[in-house]
């Protein structure tokens, strides 16, 4: 099934449109920013959409971009609950929330103004959970972790803002040192980025390949980012295990 920004909130759409959000005293305006993108919100979407999750997390809502996209995969799904948490909601005047009314989808989520670490280890059992939120490496993986106890085997995790190298060396830990597989949405990246990642897997592989490598390159460079077969700003990984690590594993990465 192919999906489209037509299959998201008209409110919504209206700000990619405009690049701008109403605040919640309807006459101050605030401009869309930090948030994913038109094509984004489509793959998230389309990601929800196939797992059809009953019990979702979202770490993060600033304006509400993602937030609506996931509530919208909801209603369209016929059933679902998305639990969103932000503590610094306030610091954007509320707008994510006054966006979620507007768009009439308060029925489909729980928020709280709460930090993860207060709010998850009470969810019910998770099918997907959405990151977002501070991107700093070590706050990133103990979202992750609270969110992979709650996890279901099969279940997904999204991550936004790929272009920070705290989350790039998050994920690339996520996948070396975890049961997690890369998740690929049936709305992929367009055709020439795919040839452009190959272009760079191939030639990191070929530079791991040399003897000494690991001495004269930088793990960046024997492992780059396009050689985990991942490109854009937003990543899915998918569980595919519970964890049963032995205390000592450890996989550099």
């Amino acid at each position: 099934m192919n999906y489209s920004e037509e299959n998201l909130p008209p409110v919504l759409r209206a700000a990619f449109s405009t690049g701008e959000i109403a605040v919640p005293n309807g006459a101050a305006r605030q401009k869309l920013e930090s948030n994913v993108s038109p094509d984004e919100a489509v793959i998230l979407y389309s990601v929800v959409r196939a797992l059809r999750p009953q019990s979702s997390a979202e770490i993060g809502l600033a304006q509400g971009a993602s937030t609506l996209a996931i509530l919208q995969v909801i209603r369209d799904n016929g059933g679902g609950l998305l639990h969103v948490m932000d503590p610094f909601q306030a610091s954007y005047s509320n707008a994510g929330v006054a966006m979620v009314g507007a768009a009439g989808l308060e029925s489909a989520w729980r928020f709280y103004r709460q930090f993860p670490e207060e709010v998850v280890p009470a969810l019910p059992p998770l099918q997907f959970a959405f990151i977002d939120a501070s991107h700093l490496f070590d706050l990133t993986l103990m979202e992750f972790v609270l969110v992979d106890k709650k996890l279901d085997v099969g279940g997904v995790i999204g991550f936004h803002d790929l272009w920070l190298p705290s989350l790039r060396k998050c994920i690339r830990y996520l996948l070396r040192n975890r049961s997690y597989k890369i998740h690929r949405p049936a709305a992929g990246p367009p055709p020439q980025r795919v040839w452009r990642q190959r272009c760079q897997s191939l030639v990191g592989k070929l530079l791991n390949a040399m003897p000494a490598s690991r001495r004269i390159f930088s793990q960046d460079i024997l492992l780059p980012w396009h050689s985990l077969g991942l490109g854009g700003n937003i990543a899915f990984l998918e569980k595919t295990a519970p964890d049963d690590r032995d205390w000592r594993f450890h996989q550099s990465f």
